[in-house]
């Protein structure tokens, strides 16, 4: 059997971190929103192309809420998602990292899958809930099988400091950790994709059981650590031997907005998946207006072909008109300020000086 998956593990009240895509306190119902609409999206456009596979929902919410006057349980029962419950198991303590504290609940998930399926050969895919699906998932099981592992890693710079390591950085944790010299800079693997047989799994867990007192241990010393599961997962990836594809065509990480960073290109129409972390609250939101809306039942009312050029022009990939970049600006600009004025009315005013 092969698995779709992703998750949504909220943070509880006193217990936030920092989500720079959104700008909302991660504990608040208005930022969680946000990833529940990613998430409806995300299946949407699986369930278009993937009708053999499971879907599953990981999640540490025990209710599921409402949204948009629409209750995510009936959502997700006529998608026929199974919605599993865990427990965040592995929260890093205050001050351990500032940003996207929640990202290791993926290895309470991973738990989750070597306690509950025996049959070795079940792969699955967990993907972050900003993923939309252009072709079958069948391209990347396919490519799965060869090894029962496939990911895929950020073509960054050995120097570029990505939430607080640099790929130099990790070489030196990594050496601490193997107490050993390697010759190579390791690679950095996209978090937001994790494509495992269960086989594979249970040897990555096991990994990361040992591993996690090693990071709190190294957080109480003040020395390098793992801060996200992107850099733990880069980690036990290689110390099982585990290797990157070199693909193109299967999976993106694309960024769209034209006043941060955008590295769109033609070539992105032909890929299974795109990640698009800069679009939760623009063209993902949009899908999830056109895709809810009676008219369209979820999209599947309309074909294959209707269905890509809608994508295609909601998220300016692979071209970007005027009126598109624009409206980037315009919001991207409008939300700067907002968060600005957000900030500056948390800031308690200072008492007036007493009188001699």
């Amino acid at each position: 059997m092969n698995y779709i998956c992703t998750w949504l593990c909220a943070d509880e009240k006193g217990e936030e971190s920092i989500f720079p895509q959104t700008g909302q306190k991660s504990s608040s119902q208005s930022h969680q929103n946000i990833y529940w609409r990613c998430l409806t999206v995300f299946y949407i456009t699986s369930k278009r192309f993937n009708k053999n596979e499971k879907h599953l929902l990981f999640t540490n919410v025990k209710r599921l809420p409402v949204v948009d006057g629409r209750k995510m349980n009936d959502i997700l029962s006529e998608l026929e998602v199974e919605v599993i419950f865990t427990d965040f198991k592995y929260k890093t303590p205050k001050g351990y990292f500032g940003m996207f504290q929640n990202q290791f609940y993926e290895f309470s998930i991973l738990e989750h899958i070597v306690q509950n399926n025996n049959n070795p050969d079940d792969k699955y895919m967990i993907l972050d809930s900003d993923c939309i699906f252009l072709k079958p998932a069948k391209q990347l099981f396919d490519e799965a099988s060869k090894q029962g592992f496939l990911s895929f890693e950020d073509e960054c710079t050995t120097d570029l400091v990505i939430h607080g390591l640099s790929r130099k950085n990790m070489k030196s944790v990594y050496e601490d950790l193997l107490n050993k010299e390697i010759d190579e800079i390791p690679g950095y693997h996209l978090g937001e994709f994790y494509l495992c047989s269960v086989k594979n799994t249970r040897t990555i867990f096991s990994g990361f059981q040992e591993l996690w007192p090693i990071l709190m241990k190294r957080f109480e010393l003040g020395l390098p650590k793992f801060n996200e599961e992107a850099h733990t997962l880069s980690y036990l990836y290689y110390k099982n031997g585990f290797k990157a594809s070199e693909s193109k065509t299967l999976m993106k990480r694309i960024w769209t907005n034209p006043l941060f960073y955008r590295n769109v290109s033609p070539s992105d129409t032909k890929l299974v998946v795109w990640h698009l972390p800069a679009e939760k609250t623009f063209g993902i939101a949009k899908l999830y207006d056109y895709f809810m809306s009676q008219c369209v039942n979820y999209g599947f009312k309309i074909s294959d072909g209707e269905y890509i050029d809608y994508v295609q022009r909601t998220l300016g990939i692979p071209s970007l008109p005027v009126t598109m970049k624009l409206k980037y600006y315009t919001l991207s600009y409008y939300r700067a300020i907002m968060k600005r004025v957000r900030k500056i009315k948390l800031v308690p005013k200072s008492k007036p000086a007493l009188a001699h």
